[in-house]
């Protein structure tokens, strides 16, 4: 990933964009932001089974299967409710030489069974900060994830919208993730071990509109095993070329 700035995800925050980002920086900072997991006992969501301390990390490839960096989470955070729990993930990533590229807190809820996972987690900080002078609006809608899967099964869809009302310019960033389905079960193995998953597929879009207007497309498929999470993680450009790739090295 080099040293160039790359997104950036932290607590009540969509990512953004800026010249030196490239698309496949912007689908491994979004998977990164989705594949929350770990190894504790269940509890409220068979797929996000957490407690405090916990930890797990993931290794991330380009689309020619070279190691690009590594993502590390630790849950530091974890309070018991009536019907579930929120926590907090601290999240590092590193480049492929172990160099610290990013690091921030990520916000997950669950109750009745359901992860709520807030789609403004994925707003930039660095961005907020630079349009902390104009007023701002938000808008989500989060991405829901049921303790019990089965295939054909359709899933929520997520969305956020970030806008600058008063700026000197039109400035509006929005990610769209749709068309989310429950495609298989599958048996996948990792330097973590192998793990029976089931498969979910999605689309999304990623608009922004600050000066000039860019748009990408892309789709993704992830493989969650229960009791573990997220156990691997793709991602294709809207050509059908794969972007990049994610797998599970390690639990505690």
């Amino acid at each position: 990933m080099g040293d160039n700035p790359v997104p950036f995800y932290r607590n009540n925050g969509v990512f953004s964009l800026n010249k030196n980002t490239d698309a496949m920086k912007i689908l491994v900072t979004m998977l990164m932001a989705i594949a929350i997991i770990s190894s504790a006992a269940a509890q409220c969501n068979q797929f996000y089974p957490i407690q405090n301390g916990s930890y797990w990390e993931m290794e991330t490839y380009n689309g020619k299967g070279k190691l690009t960096g590594k993502n590390q989470q630790r849950v530091i955070q974890y309070n018991g409710t009536a019907s579930g729990f929120t926590a907090t993930i601290n999240s590092t990533t590193l480049n492929e030489k172990g160099k610290e590229l990013m690091k921030g807190d990520l916000e997950l809820k669950c109750a009745g069974g359901t992860v709520y996972i807030d789609m403004r987690n994925f707003i930039n900080e660095d961005q907020m900060k630079a349009l902390q002078s104009y007023e701002l609006k938000v808008e989500s809608e989060n991405l829901e994830l049921p303790s019990a899967l089965s295939v054909g099964q359709t899933l929520k869809n997520g969305t956020v919208t970030l806008t600058a009302t008063n700026a000197p310019m039109p400035m509006k960033m929005t990610v769209n993730i749709t068309d989310r389905k429950v495609e298989a079960k599958e048996s996948v193995t990792t330097p973590a071990g192998t793990f029976d998953c089931y498969k979910i597929t999605s689309k999304g879009t990623f608009k922004n509109q600050m000066g000039i207007n860019m748009t990408f497309e892309f789709s993704t498929v992830e493989w969650l095993a229960p009791k573990v999470g997220m156990v691997k993680t793709e991602s294709y450009n809207k050509n059908g070329k794969l972007n990049g790739s994610t797998v599970l090295t390690k639990r505690t």
